[in-house]
């Protein structure tokens, strides 16, 4: 049963692995990430996802717990609403797979209250029509004990949590979860579609709704335009149309299609601009919490 809001939510995925030769707006050290942050949540962003990376080099920091600690410390000083969650890497044990999130949860001057998961499995890469180059050939997957063991802790840690969806057994996947009791409340799906992945379905009104077709009508959820390549745009005026919410950043797409290099503000403000369009305003993450029945 979808959970239609008056209320969009905004997330905005600050950094990712995008590079600043890209766009040099792109926030790197934790510092950067924290003034991004807020100026995100200023534009009207709930939440705000980023990636522990090397200030000089900008590599993938794993797990990165100081870093995101550091930046989340920054963030709380002027935005303790605001819901701030960090990525997570691969590993054969869940318990230290994911170990980094209890630690930023139990640290009180972080309070860790939001996360993602991605549960099953997908090959990350991407094809170039242009070029024929295929880039990423990492296959990258969350066993079903380790989804069991992040909603457990979630659980536990009072995590608000969402559910990236990058092949229809992603859905599938998740609805079992739900019906085994490992998840309550409303789902949230992001549907992470993209014009040149090798992965799930093409960016359409048509993928979306077949993804959203396998979900049983007794299980409420609500979902999130997260979308790579030129289609993001249509794909969020999609769900803005629908009552449903956005994600956008520079982490997903740092260049626009016209070659523009805007900020995330930037990026976050025009997201609103498209909700007040068909009569919505951001939701405030109080107001999120409140969407996704979080108490």
């Amino acid at each position: 049963m979808f959970v239609p809001a008056d209320q969009v939510i905004i997330e905005a995925a600050i950094n990712e692995q995008s590079s600043k030769a890209q766009n040099p707006h792109v926030p790197v050290s934790a510092e950067e990430c924290a003034a991004d942050a807020l100026a995100a949540a200023e534009a009207g962003a709930a939440i705000v996802h980023f990636h522990a990376r090397d200030p000089q080099t900008g590599a993938l920091l794993s797990p990165g717990t100081e870093v995101y600690a550091e930046a989340m410390r920054l963030i709380n000083a002027e935005r303790p609403d605001l819901l701030v969650y960090p990525t997570y890497t691969g590993g054969a044990d869940p318990v230290a797979r994911f170990a980094f999130l209890g630690e930023l949860a139990d640290d009180p001057t972080v309070h860790l209250r939001s996360a993602t998961i991605d549960p099953g499995a997908a090959v990350f890469s991407f094809f170039d029509e242009d070029t024929l180059e295929i880039r990423g050939d990492g296959l990258f997957g969350v066993p079903h004990s380790h989804l069991e063991h992040f909603l457990t802790l979630a659980r536990e840690k009072g995590i608000q949590y969402s559910v990236v969806v990058r092949e229809p057994g992603h859905v599938r996947i998740t609805v079992a979860a739900h019906r085994k009791g490992w998840m309550t409340g409303t789902v949230l799906f992001k549907l992470n579609l993209a014009d040149q992945a090798l992965w799930g379905l093409p960016p359409s009104e048509a993928a979306v709704d077949t993804y959203l077709g396998l979900v049983p009508d007794d299980i409420p959820y609500t979902w999130m335009a997260y979308t790579y390549g030129p289609s993001h745009w249509d794909i969020a005026r999609l769900a803005l149309a629908r009552g449903a919410h956005v994600r956008v950043g520079l982490g997903d797409n740092p260049v626009e299609a016209d070659g523009a290099r805007p900020t995330n503000a930037e990026l976050v403000a025009r997201a609103v601009e498209m909700a007040a369009a068909v009569g919505r305003e951001p939701a405030t993450p109080a107001e999120t919490l409140a969407i996704l029945g979080v108490a």
